[in-house]
């Protein structure tokens, strides 16, 4: 299966990139207008001898015009564009060419305004108003004569219409506080410069919506916007254009169900709910009673749309699965497939599909008690699949995060995946796509302490990599350019803390759907002080952590019921302007 998988993601690449004309065909519905340009002020702007470089601060997907004085109409000059702050491509670390975008194009100055041609690539899924845009921080011009100034030069970054910048975090106190600021920007900035098409994509390399990207990066959205029109576009594209993981099946039901406690608007669970049924892969469940990707028929494949070879992924790239045995009754898989039973079930309920909701309580709970029957090893721990005595880390958080690990064997779990953290010396055991559910597992576990270290860890295998080696603006498709030879800096699924640093630092969650209760819940290891504003359909939660002084405050919005969650008690608010002794742990 490994083997499967990696041939045809290569494949799939090659694919995407020798149709670029179908990829513009396939644009979607209602994007024209969904997306607008912005001006870009240089910060910095350096003239030397030879070369004069813009540098712009942070990657933006922008376009370049350049409106030459008098001195310079009919010179030719070389422009380059490029991402990194190296001044030549960076090397490949494989056998593919690295996703780092590099540009150097030779143009003719004619005068008045002109714009540098792009590659045809760079319109893909591109409303025809906006066109070509590509990802860079930085402007190199050799060739120019004489005086230059910013006035000739005009940089315009695409973003949705609908971003807005209501979600805001501050951290103040120490070197935490200051590391965490970092990394959340990193990650709220990712959120706003991806969405350059109005709809999620997985980064620059591809520019397509995948679901497990699209409902990470849903999560920092709602985080960052509050706003539903980018989600609900997203996954109504992948209803039509879904990939081929089998995991990935399951985020269009996390996405879902994301939508609604955000909104409280069940109408969008029934226009879908029939298409969220088939994608609880329920069809999928072999003579084991697990999902078998080697045995779902042509029929069901056909039914889900799925073009492409159906396949486990676990994790990507392969190295990043801390040796996980790729078998066909997949643990990770199948762990996925619960949780999206039991989501489903939760959606039944609101929808008054009682007979629904009971089907799928039963699916979820067969299908725990097959795995804890065929893939739990003698030590208690799942294995990585039926007939594996091996068991990586992703056998371990994924089905904690999803809650089904028992009581008396999270003791275990945990002390393993302390000791896999070991490992690799503190950092992740996975990519930055599965940082999103160890994070999730950790917290939710009560490990704070583990969860935060992981976070701000100073390894090859984090965030504060990205920022230290790298100069990073965006996230990064893997950790470091080592692990991916192909990788982009542009992709959004590495954005985990945009959500994680909200919901489970800060500890504000919505308790009922469209925020109509919420609760405040600090995590122990907020240990310093914070301001934020959390985005809520019934307007902004602004919040001050005062940690010197162990005092909250806050507001309730018109609408909504807060609680105050501490370990010994609970308060509970009603809308206004409130403050509260803060019970630090």
């Amino acid at each position: 299966m490994k083997s499967f998988c990696i041939l045809f993601f290569t494949f799939n690449l090659t694919f995407i990139f020798s149709s670029v004309s179908a990829a513009e065909q396939e644009r979607p519905v209602g994007i024209e207008g969904s997306v607008k340009l912005f001006k870009l002020a240089p910060v910095k702007v350096d003239i030397g001898e030879s070369k004069i470089t813009v540098d712009y601060g942070k990657v933006y997907f922008s376009k370049v015009t350049i409106t030459p004085n008098s001195e310079n109409v009919g010179k030719t000059i070389t422009i380059k564009l490029r991402e990194s702050s190296q001044p030549d491509p960076l090397p490949s670390t494989g056998q593919e060419k690295i996703g780092v975008r590099y540009l150097e194009e030779n143009i003719t100055l004619r005068k008045g305004p002109q714009e540098l041609p792009l590659p045809v690539a760079d319109k893909r899924l591109m409303p025809v108003s906006i066109g070509a845009v590509m990802p860079f921080r930085y402007v190199d011009i050799y060739g120019w004569k004489g005086e230059f100034s910013e006035k000739f030069i005009s940089v315009e970054f695409s973003r949705s219409s609908k971003y807005e910048n209501r979600g805001v975090i501050n951290f103040s106190g120490g070197q935490t506080a200051n590391e965490l600021n970092r990394i959340l920007d990193l990650a709220n900035h990712t959120i706003e410069t991806t969405s350059f098409a109005g709809i999620f994509v997985d980064g620059d390399r591809e520019r397509l919506p995948y679901e497990a990207d699209a409902y990470i990066n849903m999560l920092g959205w709602f985080a960052n916007v509050g706003d539903v029109t980018v989600p609900r576009r997203t996954f109504e594209y992948l209803v039509d254009h879904p990939s081929w993981p089998t995991e990935w099946q399951a985020h269009m039901i996390f996405m879902a169900w994301a939508d609604y406690l955000q909104t409280g608007d069940s109408k969008f669970l029934r226009k879908h709910y029939d298409w969220l049924k088939t994608m609880s892969l329920e069809e999928a469940i072999s003579e084991t009673g697990m999902v078998d990707v080697t045995k779902i028929s042509q029929e069901f494949k056909e039914k889900l749309k799925v073009t492409y070879p159906l396949g486990d992924i676990v994790d990507w790239p392969p190295n990043q699965r801390d040796g996980h045995e790729m078998l066909a009754n997949n643990t990770v898989t199948n762990a996925f497939v619960y949780m999206g039973f039991m989501r489903m079930a939760d959606i039944a309920r609101v929808l008054g599909e009682e007979s629904d909701r009971s089907r799928f309580s039963v699916l979820a709970s067969s299908l725990k008690n097959v795995m804890d029957a065929k893939v739990r090893g003698q030590d208690g721990l799942y294995v990585d699949g039926i007939g594996s005595t091996h068991t990586s880390a992703h056998s371990l958080f994924i089905p904690l995060a999803f809650g089904m690990v028992d009581n008396n064997q999270r003791s275990g779990v945990l002390k393993m995946l302390a000791t896999k953290v070991g490992n690799y010396g503190g950092g992740f055991p996975g990519s930055v796509f599965t940082a999103q559910y160890l994070l999730e597992a950790l917290f939710e576990s009560g490990e704070d302490d583990l969860a935060l270290a992981l976070m701000l860890n100073k390894t090859e295998r984090g965030w504060m990599n990205m920022l230290n080696k790298y100069d990073a603006t965006i996230t990064h498709e893997a950790w470091d350019v080592q692990f991916k030879d192909n990788e982009d800096w542009t992709h959004p699924w590495g954005a985990a803390p945009a959500n994680i640093i909200p919901r489970f630092i800060l500890g504000i969650n919505a308790t009922a759907p469209g925020w109509k209760n919420w609760e405040i819940k600090p995590s122990k290891v907020l240990t310093f002080s914070a301001k934020a504003k959390i985005p809520t359909p019934h307007g902004l939660i602004d919040i001050t952590y005062d940690y010197p002084k162990r005092k909250i405050v806050f507001n309730v919005p018109e609408g909504t019921v807060a609680k105050l969650n501490f370990s010994q008690r609970s308060l509970q608010f009603k809308p206004g302007r409130h403050e509260a002794v803060w019970d630090v742990q």
